[in-house]
């Protein structure tokens, strides 16, 4: 039986067609720092693309475009929100204590019921 063994790289040694062997791993020409990422290496190797200019709608670096303000829709849209939830949050509180007391009147109604002390 023998122990050989193909690959080791999880592929079981077989490639697609038109698929290139992995390279290995290269070192900086300068013998320095290896390569950080693999863009940076593959650069290194002349596999990169090449390099493509800002898109033309981004100001200059360290300048902002001037923003639009909110308009008054989106003012007035804010302002109805803000007043509907309010009203949402007073109702709820009103509903639990209305709730309380309907459960507390009939308590006191039906004593028997409801006897005190548990």
């Amino acid at each position: 039986m023998s122990t050989h063994r193909a690959s080791t790289s999880g592929s079981g040694g077989f490639r697609a067609v038109g698929q290139k062997p992995p390279v290995p791993y290269q070192r900086s020409a300068s013998g320095g720092t290896p390569p950080a990422t693999v863009g940076e290496q593959a650069a290194r190797a002349g596999w990169a693309p090449a390099a493509r200019p800002a898109p033309a709608h981004t100001p200059p670096g360290g300048q902002r475009l001037p923003t639009a303000g909110d308009g008054r829709a989106v003012t007035v849209l804010r302002i109805v929100a803000y007043v509907l939830t309010s009203l949402a949050s007073l109702l709820f509180i009103a509903l639990v204590v209305y709730g309380y007391l309907v459960v507390q009147h009939a308590v006191d109604t039906f004593p028997r019921i409801f006897p005190s002390g548990g």
